[in-house]
């Protein structure tokens, strides 16, 4: 737009009147958030979908006032995370005191198909599956996300309600945009999903023990979803364990995030050729996109990774991880960082995926490559020799 030709100045007045006619949507605000000053926090509403995944007009209202995780990424899922309660503060809030939660609610733009009946990697479905399944056959001392509610987010439109998805968010867009936006492959629908059991990022474990518990509870999970419910995860990672400290002063794992998950017992195409995960902690089947059927073992192999990385860092505050209240912490976590940017784990974590590829395939070609290049680098203050034994044993 050159707005030193007439044209162009018709143009961007053209654009000024459109923006000045446009609803609330349409300039980009989510009209299913409202901030009440009464009370000092933020009303968000959650739909709940039908079974089948489409839209039973299903609307709770839940409270939040801060965000515990958020991907503010142009692109991608941006996901969010909000503690929040179902009930309605019967006063206003102080300032910089949090609602007590007692569910977590996750809210992103996932890759979906256009038809949500049609969609079976919903990770709305996927956790309603999980929660009817574990109420019938009650496995034991499982901890897994407990859904309350979820579906797609709509708002309302000139009067008529409007599924927030890409195709709404780009309807006005000119040919060129269309041509890139409008591909099947690229279509997010922005869902919300509220659940139980609230946890901590992985990186808050502070011993050997700790996380050795959390990542069997993790497991545990996975197996037992695999083997009743025929659904496989597909992207363990650090962000996707949760530590749970429970009341007795027990930790516990919590397996969330299922958005990459299918139904191995539907979905024979997902289980071959596919890349999805995150890319350190992704097997090597994924990262040459085999087309040797996706297993659990894929997501071990992950696990495996997952291990080597934090056994590699450390743990905790008693020496084993640097913390940040120790004396002279910038020097030592300057030359920590300078340690690990040196190591071939290092590389599981940049460059390209070819680059990612090929240094893994050398890291793992042998057992004795294994321990010489990732093994005998887990961290020297860490009491590891449990976690050495686990990776061979992996």
């Amino acid at each position: 737009m050159d707005v030193t030709s007439p044209n162009g100045r018709r143009a961007f007045v053209e654009l000024l009147v459109n923006m000045s006619l446009c609803d609330d949507s349409q300039l980009g605000r989510d009209t299913t958030m409202r901030y009440l000053p009464e009370l000092r926090c933020w009303q968000i509403d959650c739909p709940d979908s039908s079974n089948d995944g489409s839209s039973s007009g299903v609307v709770s209202p839940y409270y939040f006032s801060n965000i515990i995780c958020i991907a503010d990424h142009l692109l991608g899922r941006h996901t969010r995370f909000f503690p929040a309660t179902g009930d309605r503060p019967a006063r206003k809030l102080e300032r910089g005191e949090s609602i007590m939660a007692t569910v977590v609610i996750k809210d992103a733009f996932a890759l979906a198909k256009r038809n949500a009946s049609e969609d079976d990697r919903d990770e709305v479905k996927t956790l309603k599956k999980i929660r009817d399944t574990f109420k019938r056959k009650k496995p034991n001392g499982i901890l897994y996300p407990k859904i309350v509610v979820g579906g797609r987010v709509s708002f309302n439109r000139g009067g008529q309600p409007v599924e927030d998805t890409t195709s709404a968010i780009y309807a006005g867009a000119n040919d060129e945009l269309l041509a890139i936006v409008s591909s099947d492959s690229l279509f997010r629908a922005h869902r919300r999903i509220v659940m139980k059991t609230i946890g901590e990022p992985l990186r808050t474990v502070r011993a050997v023990k700790e996380f050795v518990a959390v990542i069997y509870d993790a497991m545990k999970c996975h197996y037992t979803v695999v083997k009743l419910c025929k659904i496989l995860h597909r992207d363990i990672s650090d962000n996707n364990i949760l530590v749970v400290r429970m009341k007795d002063g027990t930790v516990r794992g919590l397996l969330i995030d299922f958005d990459c998950a299918i139904d191995i017992s539907k979905d024979k195409e997902g289980v071959r050729g596919e890349m999805t995960g995150t890319r350190p902690f992704m097997s090597l089947n994924n990262l040459l996109r085999s087309n040797v059927t996706r297993t659990s073992l894929d997501d071990w192999e992950s696990m495996l990774y997952l291990l080597c990385w934090y056994a590699t860092i450390g743990f905790g505050a008693n020496g084993d991880r640097i913390e940040a209240q120790e004396p002279s912490t910038e020097q030592k976590l300057v030359k920590e960082q300078e340690r690990l940017e040196q190591l071939p784990i290092a590389r599981w974590r940049k460059g390209t995926l070819v680059a990612i590829t090929r240094e893994k395939l050398t890291n793992l070609r042998s057992l004795d490559n294994f321990k010489r290049d990732i093994v005998r680098e887990f961290n020297k203050g860490t009491n590891n020799k449990e976690l050495k034994d686990l990776a061979l044993e992996l």
